[in-house]
């Protein structure tokens, strides 16, 4: 998959209400996951190509300008931090070789600055060996988690869900905050006991932590590039399309997997630590 090193003019801060208060721009846009080919919306958007922006100083700029303006109140993001999601189209973790800057000066800038901190999503925990106990705050990174089974055919070549899971306390002791992402929500048949094994095993070996939880929304697009096993995987009851080809599961269909999903999750963790759930 091609990198192209660029400075990117798209330097806008995007106020957002679920894995955090903003959205930074991008540093990287692209990623070399597996899941590109199946469920990830940047396939539809950039194709089989990586952006490295340049410009950091801009797109933490860019930031910065945004705080200024707004007003932080205690809510689920965080009670005190205004968080900023700063991998939002790609995995930092993954791609942290590519950065324009070291991961670690990079999120040192969001630390140092009195307002802000940093949250981010991977599937690759075990390739995060930062250790951040030094800094003055403890950025966020969101470990995402499915059965594996379907790992398997959505996420071919990822690292092990069970080896995911391993990381969590390893990263804690490095001083991350460490929450789950339970995403996407795939409801097929069966789906409900890999989660309740899933649920069994992350409650054994890392104990109770804050999560989100989403429902898959998918394309077309990306529907038409799948294996045959995914698009099986993926399909829906009741297929939904808009005009832009994206796909949802019927809202009736979605409502009452969601209140299945709780009714599990409360059998190991107290609700008030899903974070959001849609």
């Amino acid at each position: 998959m091609p990198i192209k090193y660029q400075n990117t003019r798209t330097l806008v801060t995007k106020t957002n209400n679920n894995s955090s208060d903003c959205i930074a721009p991008n540093i990287i846009y692209g990623c070399y996951g597996g899941c590109v080919d199946t469920y990830c919306y940047m396939s539809r958007y950039n194709g089989n190509r990586v952006f490295v922006n340049k410009n950091v100083n801009d797109i933490f700029n860019s930031v910065v300008e945004w705080e200024k303006s707004y007003n932080k109140v205690p809510n689920q993001q965080d009670p005190i931090y205004t968080m900023v999601d700063i991998a939002c189209n790609s995995d930092l973790v993954l791609m942290q070789k590519h950065m324009p800057e070291p991961l670690h000066d990079y999120l040192k800038r969001y630390d140092d600055h009195q307002q802000l901190n940093s949250t981010m999503a991977t599937k690759y925990p075990g390739l995060l060996k930062l250790d951040v106990n030094h800094f003055n705050k403890r950025p966020r990174v969101r470990v995402s988690l499915m059965p594996q089974e379907y790992s398997n055919i959505l996420e071919p070549k990822m690292q092990k869900i069970s080896s995911r899971i391993d990381d969590v306390n390893r990263l804690k002791d490095l001083g991350w905050e460490v929450h789950l992402n339970y995403s996407p929500l795939v409801f097929y048949p069966g789906w409900s006991k890999e989660y309740e094994s899933l649920f069994k095993e992350v409650k054994d070996k890392a104990g109770e932590n804050k999560c989100e939880v989403i429902a898959l929304t998918n394309h077309v697009h990306q529907m038409n590039r799948s294996s045959e096993e995914a698009r099986e995987l993926m399909k829906y009851s009741d297929e939904i399309k808009n005009g832009n080809g994206i796909m949802r599961y019927p809202i009736r269909q979605k409502t009452r997997a969601l209140a299945n999903f709780k009714m599990i999750y409360s059998k190991y963790f107290k609700l008030q630590t899903i974070r959001y759930i849609f």
